[in-house]
């Protein structure tokens, strides 16, 4: 697909918004090539553009049809607008994000107490001693780890002003605003590093408030959490 198709999607959600984007380009081709044949038509075959006028019937006929394919575009987009953002299953993990500026802060739930681990997620500038292979601008000390295959929801807002939390590959992008809570979820795939960064203007450093999640298998995340659990015991 390349260029005209969206990147590699990484999540269940993803997924859904491709099918949106690819569905709407196909509809999209299929109108501008009937457009195109008639007005080919009209343009070298003038003989028959008497036939087209005051037909009642045609008329009818192409009404119809241009509502019914809007019709197919919206039941496709209402539907995965809807299953996007809801859901019937009680998420595996619940994880808040809080913007500050120019850093984001993340809290999961431990086990069924009300221990919480928080942690800060900041920029590691490039120094003299990087590797080669340092990737600047989005390398953070902490980046927010997820296992894969289960549900994620992620609650967004802010401590200061406005920002925006989300990662092209995962297909979310959620406001952070101060005094609310934002909503979202994520099933991610296959395990990999995704990576994003703040889409709302937040002021100096704006450029350097990079998002990285990194989705594990869930043996993998349930060993972190447990090894966390226990050394806050």
């Amino acid at each position: 697909m390349g260029q005209f198709s969206l990147p590699e999607p990484g999540t269940v959600q993803a997924y859904n918004l491709q099918v949106v984007y690819e569905s709407s380009l196909v509809l999209g081709l299929f109108v501008m090539l009937v457009v195109g044949y008639f007005l080919l038509m009209i343009m070298f075959n003038k003989g028959t553009c008497t036939k087209y006028l005051e037909q009642p019937y045609l008329e009818v006929f192409w009404s119809l049809a241009s509502f019914f394919l809007l019709v197919m575009m919206c039941s496709v987009s209402v539907y995965v607008l809807y299953v996007n953002d809801e859901t019937y299953t009680e998420p595996y993990l619940d994880v808040c994000v809080v913007g500050h500026q120019w850093y984001w802060t993340y809290q999961i739930g431990l086990g069924e107490e009300a221990d919480v681990l928080r942690w800060d997620s900041r920029l590691i500038p490039r120094s003299k001693d990087s590797s080669i292979d340092f990737l600047d601008l989005i390398t953070v000390d902490h980046p927010l780890m997820i296992p894969v295959g289960v549900l994620v929801r992620v609650l967004v807002t802010s401590a200061d002003v406005i920002h925006s939390w989300g990662a092209n590959g995962l297909g979310v992008k959620l406001d952070a605003v101060p005094g609310r809570l934002n909503r979202g979820l994520l099933e991610v795939k296959a395990p990999g590093i995704y990576w994003g960064m703040c889409a709302e203007f937040c002021g100096q450093m704006h450029s350097m408030m990079p998002t990285v999640v990194e989705a594990v298998p869930e043996e993998t995340f349930s060993d972190w959490k447990s090894h966390v659990e226990s050394s806050m015991l």
